[in-house]
Parts: structure tokens; sequence; C-alpha cells
């Protein structure tokens, strides 16, 4: 692809991110986009054949961002990698608007099957949680699972993004996530 296409094109993903992660994917059209990069909507579509290549092409800029994410869970201290992790998380995501896109988009138009990178972030944070547990250092009285999905899905929270399905916990866990939070208030 010539340069100044390549330019073009990552201007049209930039003003699609600020749509898509403002409006989601209903709420999003590509006239919004063209008027938002200063362009018709037949040169956007000179550069994409649909909507729905916009939110593609972000979900799988989302997709690489989050695979980035893996600090090393042998680390001596399982704590310290949760909190470089989750920070890493949130950080990318207020600083990403590619990235909050990607998750919203996800969130209020997924795809048949989920990014497997939200999958393995999840089972990673999992996988550290326990460590942690089994350390001593982190409670054992929830699931990791739960745990990973409330600090991941805080992190979007705090990031003003909208967290995913496979982040957030599940309506059977609610009695279980008020009571992790309670003890936060409890905690010294």
């Amino acid at each position: 692809m010539q340069d100044r296409a390549q330019r073009t094109r990552e201007r049209i993903l930039d003003a699609a991110a600020e749509e898509f992660a403002t409006h989601g994917h209903e709420g999003t059209t590509l006239q919004a986009v063209a008027d938002r990069v200063g362009m018709t909507k037949g040169a956007v579509y000179g550069h994409f054949t649909s909507k729905q290549a916009v939110a593609a092409a972000l979900e799988a800029y989302g997709a690489l961002a989050l695979s980035a994410l893996h600090p090393d869970s042998r680390a001596p201290d399982p704590v310290d990698t949760l909190r470089r992790l989750v920070g890493e998380f949130g950080a990318r995501l207020r600083s990403d608007i590619r990235l909050r896109a990607a998750l919203r988009l996800h969130a209020s138009h997924p795809t048949a099957q989920p990014p497997t990178v939200l999958s393995d972030l999840l089972r990673h944070t999992s996988e550290t949680v326990r460590a942690a547990q089994e350390e001593g250092a982190a409670t054992a009285d929830h699931p990791p699972h739960l745990i990973a999905g409330c600090l991941l899905t805080l992190a979007c929270a705090g990031a003003g993004a909208a967290a995913p399905e496979e982040l957030r916990p599940r309506p059977r866990d609610a009695q279980e996530v008020t009571d992790i939070a309670l003890k936060l208030l409890n905690t010294p």
C-alpha cells in the first residue's frame, strides 16, 4: 500500500475508533466516520468495503494490542505481576482509543467466537491470581477466575471502556462479587 493511502487508512481507523468507542456498532455510521475525518463517504469506501470491514480492522488491532499484555507469570511476586498486568491493561485502555473501540465493538456486537486473546488475558490473569493465593499473598476465599474478571472489569471501567462479556462476572456470581468489594472496604 502506498504511504499516502496508508496514512489515510490510519486516519479513517482513528476516526472510526472515536465513533465506535462512543456509539458502539449500531450507533456508528460510515457517514459519521467520513465527517469526522473530513472525507466523503465514497472516499471511505475506497479504503474499506463496509462498516463491518472497518470494525473488523479495529477488532484485529485490539487483538494484537491485547496479545502484548502478558507480563511473565513466573515472576517471583504474583501480586506484583497482577499489579503490572492490570495496570498496563488499564493504562493501555485509557491511552488507546482503538483498543477501547475494539472492546466496545466486542461488547456491543460480539462476533460468533470470542477473541482468543481476550480469553487468554483472562486465563493468564486467573493463573496469576491462583499463584498469589497459593503463596498466601491473596485471599483464597473466592475463585481465581472471578477475582481476575473483577480486576479486568475494573480496569475497563477506570478507562471508561465497556467490559466485554468474557470479563464480566456472571449474574449467579453477583453476591460473591459484592462480597469481594465489601471486603475491600474492610481491609485496613
